[in-house]
């Protein structure tokens, strides 16, 4: 027979009162219950632990040392019953999320500070990844949280919550020089009649820029292709040509001299999703709320208008 935490925390109140009728009082048992829990332990560790007079009862030097073992068996048992508590509070735990590069650069920073101020307990891990990629990690397991757009929400799997985090309206970004700076929007006709900078073919960006060039039935003069938005930038207050991106990303064009414009003809939105495995960890929800937060404040500025 085991001696149970329960009659492990009888002994310590009994050392620490030296008294049967003191330990009940604090444990709020009766006195014979005390009693017979000390006798029964006793008898399962073969040692008498405690000497009773008239006066006290003190520990013997059996008592002394199972007690020492006792007492350390009490403090790990709190520890990790603060522990748990912490995890279904959502205070410890590891979250895995899978984000959209862009929002990586931009969003994501202020929700992981959210999410780890003042929680040592909390930690987590990034996967910057196109949507596709982050689907395929949720799917597999490998992450709490995913994001991705609207048209391939279709591919979550079923055991994923799904919530429309924020929508972007595309738009238009061009040399401060540039005829079209003096517009008061552009259209995707008018952007096809300039050399086109564009992200590489599998970004969601991309994907967006294609699509809006196909609505308008018109495709841009010549192409240059690179592979991040800050080199876009570069790219297009160099003069090369213009661009068009979602005004979430716009604090990634830093301190380049751009002149951005409503984009239109047609006006093309960006829906980011946010797919979560259910049922979530408490710390994997609790990143999330963060995660909204954090859209719900994000700067949108980062050119010169």
């Amino acid at each position: 027979m085991d001696v149970s935490l329960s009659q492990m925390a009888v002994l310590d109140a009994v050392a620490r009162n030296r008294s049967f009728s003191g330990a009940a009082r604090d444990l709020h048992i009766g006195q014979p219950v005390v009693s017979r829990t000390v006798a029964l332990v006793e008898r399962v560790v073969n040692a008498t632990l405690f000497t009773r007079t008239t006066r006290a009862v003190e520990l013997t030097d059996a008592g002394r040392a199972y007690l020492a073992i006792a007492r350390n068996v009490l403090a790990a048992a709190d520890r990790g019953h603060r522990q748990w508590d912490g995890y279904q509070a959502g205070e410890n735990g590891e979250v895995a999320v899978a984000v959209l590069p862009s929002v990586a650069a931009t969003v994501l920073p202020a929700a992981v500070r959210e999410f780890t101020r003042g929680r040592p307990g909390r930690s987590v891990t990034v996967f910057d990844v196109p949507a596709d990629e982050g689907v395929d990690l949720l799917r597999a397991g490998h992450v709490d949280l995913a994001m991705c757009e609207a048209r391939q929400t279709h591919l979550a799997p079923d055991f994923a919550d799904v919530e429309l985090l924020t929508t972007d309206t595309l738009v238009a970004v061009t040399p401060p020089d540039s005829p079209l700076a003096a517009l008061d929007e552009i259209t995707w006709a008018q952007l096809a009649q300039h050399p086109f900078v564009a992200l590489l073919p599998g970004s969601s960006v991309r994907a967006l820029t294609d699509f809006g060039f196909d609505a308008a039935s018109t495709s841009p003069r010549a192409l240059v292709t690179a592979r991040g938005v800050p080199t876009v930038a570069g790219l297009v207050a160099a003069n090369i040509g213009v661009s068009a991106v979602p005004t979430g990303v716009l604090p990634l064009l830093g301190s380049q001299a751009l002149a951005v414009r409503p984009l239109a003809d047609p006006v093309v939105t960006r829906r980011i999703h946010l797919l979560e495995r259910t049922p979530p960890s408490p710390a994997a929800h609790a990143f999330r709320k963060a995660l909204t937060n954090a859209f719900a404040v994000r700067p949108t500025k980062g050119a010169t208008p």
